[in-house]
């Protein structure tokens, strides 16, 4: 009888760390996730200043949240009506952000000498070591 109890408490721990492995590959992946889709968006927003490369300045912002469409978050039906290229380019790619990484931080920097665009985004993450990905290029 002893025997049994013993074998059922050693698969019960087996089935523990099983379990706690996937929860762990879950969260990781859940990050992963996040970090990919934070450098789609700044490759996203770079490839827009890159198409509109004679006002790269145009798309300087300063560190805040993604505002998304009109200040009010994630609109799944956004058209951007604003009266310059940068402008809708900018409300667009913010709403992106907020639908795809809510909560989200961006900085976008414009190097008006050399044109160097530095595009940072942080999000809320659970683990708090994790860096926000920064992605910076020359137009």
């Amino acid at each position: 009888m002893i025997e049994i109890l013993i074998t059922v408490l050693v698969l019960a721990i087996g089935i523990l760390g099983v379990a706690s492995t996937q929860v762990v590959s879950l969260q990781m992946n859940s990050q992963s996730q996040s970090r990919s889709q934070a450098v789609l968006l700044a490759e996203d927003l770079l490839d827009r200043i890159r198409a509109n490369s004679d006002n790269p300045g145009d798309y300087a912002l300063a560190q805040d949240d993604a505002q998304g469409a009109d200040g009010g978050g994630c609109a799944t039906s956004f058209v951007p009506a604003n009266a310059t290229v940068a402008a809708n380019d900018i409300a667009a790619w913010e709403n992106s952000l907020a639908c795809l990484l809510p909560e989200a931080e961006r900085t976008v920097a414009v190097d008006p000498l050399t044109n160097v665009v530095t595009v940072t985004i942080d999000w809320n993450q659970n683990d708090q070591a994790m860096n926000p990905v920064v992605v910076r290029t020359q137009i």
